[in-house]
Order: structure tokens, then sequence, then C-alpha cells
């Protein structure tokens, strides 16, 4: 109850507080420290992959600069040495204005990319964006095999669309999606997003595509590790990822230890106040976790 309240009150909170509650999600405003965020984590065993913060932009403008930023980031991640993984919004590089003008933005991205050896991962945002991003992976995975997207398990679409990238060896990351949609269109209920969640990490483990088993949830996470084991998958084929922050350290560092891939999904940028709230939302333990560390609450 606390921790929902804290939540509830964030829009009142001084923005220095969620500041300090940020921190905790985010690995800083520029790449540097971004790129010293990455090198910690690979020294404890994760894997990475970083994205610039930023969602729908409202100018054609606005989403050249977002591609500029990713061709200038490509280049420092091939000078720091880190992991070669770069996650984009297509909203920020203009799918919200043109679908001609995101895929010219995203294509040079992943164009650079691939040219550097760098995999690119194009996020899932809301329904509406849903069918224009898988179309923009299909176009450019055929050129630029370097590259996966995402796929939301409450939607009742996705074994639809699982099936059909999995049949041709796509590498997608399975997530059971944050955004408020209808139950026309999504499921609403935890039991049938986690069921769905299973089904659709089944399909790719089955079909001998790469998966991203990217949760928080500890049973899916322990449901997928009886799939991978069920279907005598091989730890080259899979990899679990979360998010910078989230309090479930021991159970990744524990899937490191037992021979599993975990990846850290490390956002960085100026745009860090509307992300963080929807994290918290997301999770209000961590809002109260921290808070309650700050003023030594018992």
């Amino acid at each position: 109850m606390f921790n929902k309240l804290v939540v509830l009150l964030m829009p009142l909170a001084p923005k220095f507080l969620v500041r300090i509650i940020s921190n905790r999600y985010i690995s800083g405003e520029d790449t540097a420290s971004a790129v010293a965020k990455c090198q910690a984590l690979r020294s404890k065993g994760y894997l990475t992959t970083m994205d610039i913060l930023g969602e729908s932009v409202i100018t054609e403008a606005q989403a050249n600069e977002a591609r500029e930023d990713y061709l200038t980031l490509i280049s420092e991640v091939v000078t720091s040495g880190i992991e070669k993984n770069i996650s984009l919004k297509p909203t920020a590089l203009g799918l919200g204005l043109s679908e001609d003008l995101a895929f010219s933005n995203i294509s040079m991205i992943v164009k650079k990319a691939y040219e550097a050896g760098i995999f690119i991962r194009i996020d899932m945002e809301d329904s509406p964006y849903t069918s224009k991003t898988i179309g923009l992976y299909e176009r450019l995975v055929k050129d630029y095999p370097l590259l996966g997207t995402v796929i939301q398990a409450y939607m009742h679409r996705a074994l639809d669309d699982v099936k059909l990238i999995a049949a041709h060896g796509g590498n997608l990351r399975i997530c059971k999606g944050i955004y408020k949609e209808s139950e026309q269109i999504a499921y609403q209920g935890q039991d049938e997003v986690r069921q769905n969640f299973l089904h659709l990490v089944r399909e790719m483990l089955s079909q001998g595509a790469y998966v991203g088993i990217a949760t928080h949830d500890l049973y899916l996470i322990d449901e997928s590790l009886k799939l991978i084991s069920e279907l005598n998958i091989s730890a080259d084929k899979y990899e679990f990822q979360a998010l910078l922050g989230v309090p479930i350290v021991h159970r990744l560092e524990e899937l490191i230890q037992a021979g599993h891939r975990v990846r850290i999904y490390v956002p960085f940028g100026s745009d860090w106040y509307a992300y963080s709230s929807r994290r918290l939302k997301e999770n209000p333990d961590i809002a109260g976790y921290i808070l309650k560390n700050m003023f030594r609450f018992k």
C-alpha cells in the first residue's frame, strides 16, 4: 500500500526526488556514463544493450536528431569495446509521423550498425505501431541480419506474429507488455499473459530461433528454464533479459552462475523523468524500497 501511494504522489514530488529514484534505472545522461555502466556489468558476467531515452517525436527535425544521436552512439560503441548491442524505439525516429521517415532513419542506423558488427533491437510500443514495427523489421532484416524486434505476450495476435518470425529464424525479445490496451486486443489477466508468454517462448525454442526471455517475473523465469531443459536447448539459442535497476539481481546472478546468458537493458539520456515515472508505475516496490532506505524506515 505504501509503495502504491508513493507512485500516486509522484506527479507532486519534487523533480530532484524523482531523479534520486531514477538513478537506479538509468545509467546517466551521457554516453560515457552508459559505457561505464556497461563495462561494470560486463565485469560481473552480464551482457548489455544500450538505449537512448526518448519516445514519440512531433517533428521531422526531432526524428532526424534522434537518428544522428544513434549514429554517433554506434561509433562510440565500436571504440569503447563494450557489447555490440543497441535498442531503439521507432517512434523516437519518426514512426508516429511517417512510416517512410521512420524507415529512412532506422535503415541508416541499421546499415551503419551492421557494417560495424552491432546488433540492433527495434523495440515494440503500443498497439497503433505493432504492425508498422513488424513491417519495418521484415523489410530490413533481409539485408541486415543483425537485427531483432519485440513481441508482447499480452497481445492476442502475438502467437501468430511469433510463428511467422520464428519460421524464418528471426531474433525476438519476448516480454509481457507494459502499455494499457483494450480487452479486445490484449489479455488482461496475469495468468492469461503468463501462459501466452510461455507459449511464445516455447514456439521460439521449438523453431530453433533465438529468443530473449525478457521478464522480471520469477515464475516465468523458472518455467522458461523448464522449457529449455525439456526441449534440450543449447545456451547459445536464448538469453534472459532484464531492465537496469529491477531488484532481482540475486536471481540473475544465479542464472549467470548456472551458465545462462543474461542481458541488462541500459538506458541513458536527458529524458529520464518520463522513463522513471513509467518504470515506477510498473514496479511500485522500487519506489518504496528506495525511500525506505533513504529515510531508514524499518
